[in-house]
């Protein structure tokens, strides 16, 4: 996979890093998306329509190279003959034919066997050798709080919800019902014998997301009962040509520190003979910096 940089080649000289190489540029947005606690980075790439469908710079958690042609339709089946899948798959978003724009499209799985996956929907046509990637959107699994049908993402700007999932836990009822056998009912529907309370999927498009703070509203589920838990995939960020002036800013300062430092590492003081220097902090990132990333820290949700 290639890293898509912060900084341009032809924005170095603006940013005052013109004599920076490329290796150091990648260096500083891997530093910051460690400071920033958003490993995924902060850059979206679009599907064969233009809209968001997975974050650039997250390494998939699966890839695999599929030899036959998929056609457009509902409920496609893929066969995968000697691979491992399993329920936890269901609501997974895979990318098909990422390296290739005109046919990028994000689908999400309904269904998984030993053997196949079930893709709710695909639009394109796939030939042969096409790709299937997994993990390369933004996973969040998050009680929803009693007394309100909203729950907190970490990362902002949200730009798209792509799988919406919830479940239902004991001790949990809708305020339009009561009765002792709310729960009951509910559990009874959704659970697998002997197994775990089973993800019921929910139409994306139902939910109500806040871009700015990542509140979502989530609509209730059977018997117009909230979820105890939701699970969401998402993509949240930017385009590699609208990331803020900040962002870019700040990679070119960690650069610039790299480079006119006499010392590198994380040495706070040095000192040869009678000459002395000394850090504010054992850290690339000084406090100018770390304020103009601060807005884009991912957000406790707890």
């Amino acid at each position: 996979m290639t890293f898509v940089p912060y900084l341009s080649a032809e924005e170095y000289e603006s940013f005052g890093v013109s004599d920076a190489t490329p290796s150091q540029i990648d260096s500083a947005c891997r530093v910051i998306n460690t400071c920033l606690a958003r490993p995924e980075g902060l850059v979206w790439s679009p599907d064969a329509n233009g809209a968001p469908a997975f974050m650039t710079n997250q390494n998939p958690s699966r890839n695999l190279t599929i030899p036959g042609p998929i056609n457009p339709g509902s409920n496609v089946v893929i066969g995968l003959p000697g691979q491992a899948f399993g329920q936890q798959y269901i609501g997974e978003v895979v990318i098909l034919d990422r390296a290739i724009p005109a046919k990028v499209e994000a689908c999400v799985v309904t269904a998984a066997s030993s053997d196949s996956i079930t893709l709710a929907s695909v639009q394109l046509v796939h030939g042969t050798q096409f790709t299937l990637d997994f993990g390369l959107t933004i996973l969040q699994e998050l009680p929803v709080p009693a007394q309100r049908s909203t729950v907190r993402l970490s990362r902002t700007p949200v730009v798209r919800i792509l799988s919406a999932f919830g479940r239902y836990g004991a001790g949990r009822r809708s305020q339009q019902f009561s009765g002792p056998d709310i729960n009951t009912n509910l559990l009874a529907m959704t659970a697998a014998f002997g197994g775990p309370p089973a993800w019921v999927q929910f139409p994306v498009d139902q939910t109500d997301v806040n871009t700015g703070t990542g509140e979502v509203w989530i609509p209730p589920g059977l018997m117009l009962a909230y979820f105890s838990d939701v699970r969401l995939r998402y993509v949240a960020g930017w385009p590699k040509e609208s990331l803020p002036g900040d962002i870019k800013q700040a990679v070119a300062n960690i650069v610039r520190t790299a480079i006119d430092s006499p010392f590198g590492g994380n040495i706070k003081s040095m000192k040869a003979g009678d000459a002395a220097l000394e850090r504010f902090s054992a850290s690339s990132i000084d406090r100018d910096t770390q304020a103009l990333l601060l807005p884009y820290k991912t957000l406790l949700t707890a």
